[in-house]
């Protein structure tokens, strides 16, 4: 039996971890897991409670030797850089070219890259969001060099044949960190407030952990399919009103949505909040799923794709932080 290695960037994160359980279930592949502390306690928790074959390997995005020797090897990669590590724009890029060009220079066969809408781009300049362009930022130059590789007609460009993008979108385990408040509701009910900086009308665009790492094991398991083409995906698209009766009707707590102001939110976070807020204004913008998204070609590949309402049935949450 042929076996496969893959490497998983951003492993240890919540997203990752998923996309390593998601690979390791796979017979007859080895998961490394690209780590600075592979003796950490979030690298031995992921051995320990990952059915399969994971590896822990030291690398650091910001040096370009540990990724040579990390990536030699490695059949497949999926790349998920994480922002707020450096909170720079400009430091992620150059994260997701340093992973590139270890990727490229170890002749990964199949490599994705793990983006998120071009906020700055969607919105003419309007609203940029820095978590979200910076990743795009690494698509765009994915882009470019497929243009390189069309203009000098290569038949075999690496950019054109072994790299895919998964564009996400924020998933419902965000819904954590903004757990909703016990308090009386305006129909003078007992019950919970989600308050939330999506104004009257925006949606947001979220998705289960469990599917975006379904969507990552299905582009690298379907090369023919996926190999040089992109993959944007979300499950729903809601309205704070939306988020507060879907969950009530789920779980039968009195439920409703509070609007809270942009500014107000992005003071309530500092260092980072002014970046979320940004956020919440691109989806008060853009509707990502009815504009950007084909959610029946998605459910075709996935009819398993949860909505709001399934993850809550799934999961049990009751609306505690944290989960």
């Amino acid at each position: 039996m042929t076996s496969t290695t893959a490497l998983v960037v951003g492993g240890t994160g919540t997203m990752g971890t998923r996309v390593v359980r998601a690979l390791a279930a796979r017979t007859g592949t080895v998961v490394r897991v690209l780590t600075r502390d592979p003796s950490s306690a979030r690298a031995r928790a992921l051995v320990e409670n990952t059915p399969g074959e994971v590896r822990p390997v030291r690398g650091d995005l910001d040096d370009e030797q540990s990724l040579k020797a990390a990536f030699q090897g490695v059949d497949q990669v999926f790349c998920n850089t994480d922002f707020f590590a450096t909170a720079s724009p400009q430091q992620e890029y150059a994260q997701g070219l340093r992973a590139l060009r270890a990727a490229q220079q170890a002749g990964v066969d199949r490599f994705v890259w793990s983006s998120l809408d071009n906020a700055a781009v969607l919105t003419d300049g309007r609203i940029p969001v820095p978590h979200y362009d910076a990743k795009a930022a690494v698509e765009a130059h994915i882009a470019l060099q497929r243009s390189e590789e069309a203009m000098r007609q290569e038949t075999d460009g690496w950019y054109s044949r072994h790299v895919a993008v998964l564009v996400t979108a924020p998933y419902f385990e965000n819904l954590y960190s903004f757990a909703p408040r016990r308090t009386r509701l305006p129909d003078g009910r007992e019950g919970l407030v989600f308050a939330l900086p999506l104004g009257e009308a925006g949606r947001w665009p979220l998705i289960a952990l469990d599917d975006i790492a379904f969507f990552a094991r299905h582009q690298l398991d379907h090369w023919d399919d996926w190999g040089s083409r992109t993959l944007r995906i979300a499950a729903d698209a809601l309205t704070g009103d939306q988020i507060a009766a879907a969950f009530e009707r789920t779980t039968g707590v009195p439920s409703a949505y509070q609007a809270v102001d942009l500014d107000e939110f992005s003071r309530s976070l500092p260092g980072i909040g002014h970046d979320l807020a940004a956020m919440f204004a691109f989806f008060q913008d853009r509707d990502l799923l009815s504009r950007d998204r084909n959610l029946e070609a998605l459910r075709a590949l996935h009819p398993g794709l949860a909505t709001f309402g399934d993850w809550l049935a799934t999961t049990g949450w009751d609306g505690t932080a944290g989960g």
